[in-house]
């Protein structure tokens, strides 16, 4: 199921983080606008991981139709490489690669950055951003699937790690979480989609100042 709480502008740009199929589990993605940090649209599915990889092409075109860009596709790799397989043989635009920052340069093809890759060092500190941007309320959740979610999304007594609670889910948790780190951290595109923001605002200005000068 395909939730849609706003439509996009024109020129917004968007970024998605999705968060595969692992098992029983439930694929989901977060759709997150970079101008004002809130979640555009949403989906949670039993759809197995290559069918995600179809679904988020389809929607990689919407958005495209409505924003004019292509968003930037983050997908959880560890569970999601059918998905991204299926993105790369539909030859999806704009799929988020992991910056080198976050992997070992020697161990690591360029073509296996593909994807936000969940490790050690990553998993703390996208659950730590989503909180700190979650208690200074800068991201809008309109979505009450997503905030269950986050409210069973609890520290294990146990072993004490962060997880969802038994019998919950944090697939939402985790797409959201990834959208928001590739709008942290940036994406390999960003530069070439605001230089055509730009030259498209040139273009119409110019183009108006033509129009007025010759009809009035």
């Amino acid at each position: 199921m395909i939730y849609l709480f706003r439509k996009p502008e024109q020129g917004e740009l968007i970024v998605i983080g999705a968060d595969p199929s692992e098992g029983g589990d439930y694929s989901a993605w977060v759709a997150l606008s970079k101008k004002y940090i809130d979640v555009v649209m949403a989906s949670q599915s039993k759809e197995e991981s290559s069918q995600l990889g179809h679904s988020l092409n389809h929607i990689s075109k919407w958005f495209k139709k409505e924003t004019d860009f292509y968003p930037c596709i983050a997908v959880e790799r560890n569970v999601g490489m059918a998905t991204i397989a299926i993105l790369k043989e539909l030859n999806t635009p704009n799929l988020f690669r992991m910056p080198d920052s976050f992997v070992n340069e020697e161990k690591v093809e360029e073509g296996e950055k593909y994807g936000w890759v969940t490790t050690v060092t990553s998993r703390p500190k996208l659950l730590d951003d989503l909180s700190l941007a979650l208690r200074q309320k800068s991201i809008k959740i309109p979505d009450e699937r997503i905030t269950s979610e986050l409210f069973t999304f609890v520290r294990n007594k146990r072993t004490g790690k962060p997880e969802a609670d038994t019998g919950s889910h944090d697939d939402l948790v985790f797409a959201l979480g990834i959208a928001l780190q590739v709008l942290q951290i940036g994406w390999e595109d960003e530069d070439t989609w605001q230089k055509k923001a730009e030259q498209a605002v040139e273009y119409f200005q110019k183009t108006d100042r033509h129009i007025k000068r010759r009809w009035y």
